[in-house]
């Protein structure tokens, strides 16, 4: 099994190779698309630890406090 620095290198060779921007360009957009994925989880998983701390330290409101809220703010 190649080690994460194998693929690494074994990647950086197969992209030198290439000469079709396109697929230079959808590699590209592949490891964008996975860096904003983790960013977009990571930012999830902060969400929600702080959701709990707020459940915790009893910093919630009822259904009915939601409503009345909400209808406040689309009534402006």
């Amino acid at each position: 099994m190649e080690t994460m620095i194998q693929q690494k290198q074994e990647l950086v060779r197969m992209i030198e190779s290439v000469n079709d921007p396109e697929i230079l360009q959808a590699v590209k957009n592949l490891l964008n698309e996975s860096q904003i994925s983790e960013d977009y989880k990571n930012r999830m998983i902060e969400g929600a630890l702080k959701s709990e701390e707020d459940y915790k330290a009893g910093r919630v409101y009822t259904r009915e406090q939601v409503i009345e809220r909400t209808s406040r703010v689309l009534n402006k």
